[in-house]
């Protein structure tokens, strides 16, 4: 379940209130930002703020379109520790040419975020009970990895290196 009143960490290290709020009642969006689960993407016209939506593992961009040039932000939810779709669907979205806020929700803890980034997030909420400054400090922990980044690997794709 989403929880918007955890504060957001970004990448950089800087950790902000959260904006976003969810819709409570489908007969009413509320004004501000807005993020919406997939059931709800009917209801994307009547926001009148930042749009986000919010993907379960049940909601890969594999199998489903997203009016992702509509989005500011996907909050990409990771269910448990030893479920890797998370990663899948921000390579998959950054694939499809999402260029918006990647934040990935859910069980996020300090140990995944360079994981996380490097999959082509932007933001993190992290895990109720884990300490956000601690996280933000270990965001910068690994500075030389092994292999090419989302980036990297989106770059190659887009001028046929990876074909």
């Amino acid at each position: 379940m989403l929880n918007t009143a955890l504060p957001v960490l970004y990448k950089d290290g800087t950790i902000l209130d959260n904006t976003y709020q969810t819709v409570a009642d489908e007969t009413s969006v509320p004004a501000g930002d807005v993020v919406l689960n997939t059931a709800q993407l009917d209801l994307l016209a009547q926001v009148q703020g930042k749009k986000a939506l919010y993907l379960t593992v049940e909601d890969s961009p594999e199998t489903h379109q997203y009016p992702l040039a509509q989005l500011d932000t996907i909050l990409i939810e990771f269910a448990g520790f030893n479920d890797g779709r998370g990663y899948s669907f921000a390579a998959l979205l950054r694939r499809q040419g999402f260029q918006g806020e990647l934040r990935a929700v859910g069980d996020v803890f300090k140990d995944v975020l360079n994981y996380m980034k490097r999959s082509g997030f932007d933001s993190f909420v992290i895990k109720e009970g884990k300490d956000i400054v601690e996280a933000a400090a270990g965001l910068g922990d690994f500075t030389h990895p092994y292999q090419a980044s989302t980036a990297v690997k989106q770059a190659n794709y887009q001028t046929g290196l990876n074909k």
